[in-house]
């Protein structure tokens, strides 16, 4: 705890410290710990960080596909892997067109078919029928926008 270095993370729960007491105190405890030589469990272990980290991301991808499923219809773009979705906000009288990044997903073949598998199947996971689906992007690869049989093809089948 008394490296100038603590890295992203630590460095931002830090930060977070100063809005939060009792993180603010566990730090405290953690310095006065490490000042007196003594060992104290810090809970911020690299498998800790990243556990908290999924954790809130998780969160984070749940507000989000909340907000996609409250304004009903969404269109997908897709850049090879990259999931997101854009749709309409509508709050009192404001309305906002947002794009959402909703995660990365590996993909095994190139194929139209399994470009297509892939795609319908993390929207169905994130709880998104496809069916409310009211447009599609793609880049240029033929694979994806194709006319005839390309993954947009299929999905607007």
């Amino acid at each position: 705890m008394s490296s100038a270095n603590k890295r992203n993370f630590l460095e931002l729960v830090e930060l977070l410290s100063n809005y939060d007491p009792i993180l603010k105190e566990h730090f405290m405890r953690l310095k006065h710990a490490v000042a007196s030589g003594k060992r104290m469990t810090s809970y911020f272990s690299p498998k800790i960080q990243n556990a908290l980290i999924c954790l809130l991301g998780n969160h984070v991808k749940d507000k989000i596909v909340a907000d996609i499923k409250k304004a009903k219809y969404f269109g997908i773009l897709f850049d090879s892997t990259p999931d997101v979705i854009r749709y309409v906000h509508i709050e009192g009288d404001n309305v906002e067109v947002k794009e959402s990044f909703l995660g990365f997903f590996p993909v095994a073949e190139k194929t139209a078919a399994e470009l297509t598998e892939n795609i319908l199947q993390h929207l169905e996971e994130d709880g998104l029928d496809i069916s409310l689906c009211r447009g599609q992007g793609y880049d240029n690869a033929a694979t994806m926008a194709g006319i005839h049989g390309a993954v947009q093809a299929k999905i607007r089948d």
